[in-house]
């Protein structure tokens, strides 16, 4: 292809000129890049090598830490199975202490309570055996009737029970569990058993 400058000579060499200048000054800045790349790359490499090495002492660092921690927490086994043998002692003997002491507040009432009982005790029955087991007052005794009326008068003294604050104040209710019949004598008697719940204050 051929070229044809119709400029003067004088405005062909300037333009000559400032072609070249503008041509070297992007040549000048492609290669400014390609240092500035040529740096840069291996500094991202460097920074991430350091990176991969700071999280991989700091891995092994915790690894450590955790196999410590595991250590100590089996050597403290035996200490911990202690503790929890003694948290369940002492927390069945504060239930007992409870039981005790609310025994304990009550303790004047059982004078009258018996009292009671040989006042409403109807004639005809007599107590055997008084227990008391956690919450149930256990009374067994027998009775004797001439005229055959052995529930009857049971019935009575249940009522009377149920009727006397002494009882009805600490006590649910009262009922009779069990009744046997026997001969002693040519006389029928029936041995009877009571229980009375306390009530849980």
């Amino acid at each position: 292809m051929i070229e044809i400058n119709l400029l003067p000579e004088e405005l062909r060499s300037k333009i000559k000129g400032r072609l070249s200048s503008g041509a070297k000054d992007a040549a000048h800045s492609v290669l400014l890049q390609e240092r500035l790349l040529l740096y840069l790359i291996p500094g991202i490499l460097v920074f991430l090598i350091l990176a991969h090495l700071y999280l991989t002492v700091l891995l092994l660092t915790k690894n450590a830490e955790f196999a410590s921690l595991n250590r100590k927490w089996i050597a403290l086994a035996p200490q911990r199975k202690a503790l929890e043998e003694f948290n369940r002692d002492f927390s069945g003997q504060e239930q007992y202490s409870g039981f005790l002491q609310q025994q304990a507040a009550r303790r004047m009432l059982w004078a009258q309570k018996l009292n009671e009982l040989s006042r409403q005790l109807p004639a005809g029955i007599w107590f055997n055996e008084i227990s008391m087991h956690g919450t149930n007052l256990t009374v067994r005794g027998s009775v004797i009737s001439l005229e055959k009326n052995e529930v009857g008068l049971l019935n009575k003294l249940l009522d009377n029970l149920k009727a006397t604050s002494a009882f009805a104040r600490d006590f649910s209710g009262f009922e009779l569990n069990n009744l046997q019949k026997r001969t002693v004598g040519g006389y029928d008697i029936a041995d009877f058993v009571i229980v009375g719940t306390l009530k849980t204050k």
